[in-house]
């Protein structure tokens, strides 16, 4: 694709009121990165679940469906330059945001996929509901052109083990054969002390680690997605979207810290999504 600056993004993922989880995150992280953004939000929750309780539920399919149509038929999709998705509430939505990716492509040959495939996280394990990974799989791998997995997804969607940044390397690609994507981002991969991310390519592979940090992760991923997609859109190469995106992170975790917040600081550190005070390297995996 042409990737260009005035290009919208559309965006496909969870809600809350209160927090930063799903598009409540992400959809103000792109904007703070220059992309106008469109929101359909798969779910719509008070908070974060692991507050204790939560009010809300998922969005039907159909109503997904009424608002991709929605915006193809006043002339949006053509304009949209990238899809982004993540966590899905149901099996059913799972095809309908394939239906939605599908309308834009319609629309707009060119556009891309990028696949949040929300599943579970370690050491947490599966979090979502029955038949939502067999629909990503069948529904959005195939579909995806850029797919951001944590290590517990990338072990979930390819039955391989992920602990070294080779490992990552060797299942991004096993990945990559599943379907049209030709980059993999593996996410929160715990080496010492630090938390590193790899990107791959089919003939490059880099990692970008940086110290972990201790502050509530509720929407780390999400974040993670939304900035390194946004960079990727700048132009930015996969290995300088990889550390831009990871010294971002880094940094809302450590004002989040620094705050004591029960949320990521994602409004006081906005400017460091931008600016991160510190780059981390990205460095070539052998």
């Amino acid at each position: 694709m042409t990737k260009g600056q005035s290009d919208l993004v559309l965006t496909l993922q969870s809600s809350v009121a209160a927090g930063h989880v799903g598009n409540a995150g992400a959809a103000f992280a792109m904007q703070r990165l220059g992309r106008d953004v469109m929101r359909i939000d798969t779910v719509r929750f008070s908070n974060h679940p692991k507050h204790g309780g939560y009010a809300g539920g998922p969005t039907d399919a159909t109503e997904i469906d009424a608002l991709a149509e929605g915006l193809g038929a006043r002339g949006f999709l053509e304009h949209t330059g990238a899809v982004l998705s993540g966590y899905l509430g149901t099996a059913e939505n799972a095809a309908a945001v394939g239906r939605a990716v599908d309308r834009v492509r319609d629309a707009r040959p060119d556009a891309l996929f990028c696949l949040d495939p929300v599943i579970g996280d370690k050491p947490h394990g599966s979090f979502v509901a029955p038949g939502v990974a067999e629909g990503i799989a069948a529904e959005l791998l195939p579909r995806a052109d850029i797919i951001i997995p944590n290590v517990f997804e990338l072990e979930y969607l390819t039955g391989m083990t992920v602990e070294t940044p080779a490992e990552a390397t060797q299942a991004a690609r096993a990945l990559m054969a599943k379907g049209r994507a030709k980059l993999v981002i593996a996410t929160g991969l715990h080496i010492g002390a630090d938390i590193a991310n790899v990107a791959v390519t089919a003939d490059a592979a880099w990692a970008c680690a940086a110290p972990m940090v201790d502050a509530p992760a509720y929407g780390a991923g999400d974040l993670f997605a939304s900035v390194y997609l946004a960079r990727y859109l700048e132009d930015a190469s996969p290995s300088r979207a990889l550390e831009l995106a990871t010294s971002a992170v880094h940094a809302v975790f450590v004002e989040t810290a620094r705050l004591d917040l029960p949320e990521l600081a994602l409004i006081p550190a906005q400017a460091m999504l931008v600016d991160p005070p510190h780059l981390f390297a990205a460095k070539d995996v052998q």
